[in-house]
């Protein structure tokens, strides 16, 4: 069944916008993921692994301030591991049931050794073409979390970066509808579902 999502953002289509170099755009992980993860196509579907990296190389060609958050280091390498070890099962008879991500980390050196180098690579990527945006997370960015994550259908990693877009009134790069129901923010996306939903009640932007 298809998500239904209640669109409260100001949402743009990266497949016709173009980026301005006063743009300053926040980069979600899955948005890195397909940029910079040598496999990425095995699992994305085939406008994600064209649409983000053509956008994101628009945004370069005219200088836009690109930003990461560290955190993203730790989802980024939980999809390539997850990644790594599906394909490891598929190509040798394994199944998620009766072969555990406990058992590919552990025995299997050289897949390991495969893995860290992919997280590797893809993090030096993304240093290179970004700029660190720094956030604490203290008490009351916590108190934040809980009360976003009472308002809003965002998952746990999303909700601190939610809160260092809105606090820094960042846009925001991201294949994640998720991100779409948060009033006040504007999402750059080519998931079509949102744009779909975003369509229909109004909430389509050009420029």
């Amino acid at each position: 069944m298809p998500v239904s999502y209640d669109i409260k953002a100001n949402i743009y289509d990266t497949r016709f916008d173009n980026p301005r170099h006063q743009d300053v755009f926040f980069v979600d992980t899955n948005v890195w993921f397909w940029q910079t993860y040598s496999k990425a196509s095995v699992t994305a579907r085939s406008y994600q692994v064209n649409v983000y990296p053509n956008y994101l190389k628009k945004i370069r060609s005219v200088n836009c301030k690109i930003l990461r958050c560290n955190l993203i280091l730790a989802e980024l390498a939980h999809l390539i591991e997850d990644t790594e070890y599906k394909i490891f099962c598929d190509n040798n008879g394994y199944t998620t049931q009766n072969f555990s991500k406990k058992e590919f980390r552990h025995n299997h050196h050289q897949e390991r050794s495969q893995v860290t180098q992919e997280i590797e690579n893809a993090w030096n990527t993304i240093q290179r073409f970004s700029t660190l945006f720094s956030f604490t997370i203290d008490e009351t960015t916590a108190n934040t979390f809980i009360t976003d994550l009472k308002n809003h259908r965002i998952d746990g990693y999303d909700l601190f970066y939610l809160n260092g877009i809105r606090t820094n009134g960042l846009q925001i790069l991201t294949d994640d509808g998720d991100f779409a129901t948060v009033p006040g923010i504007n999402v750059f996306t080519a998931n079509f579902g949102v744009i779909d939903a975003a369509r229909s009640c109004g909430k389509l932007q050009t420029r």
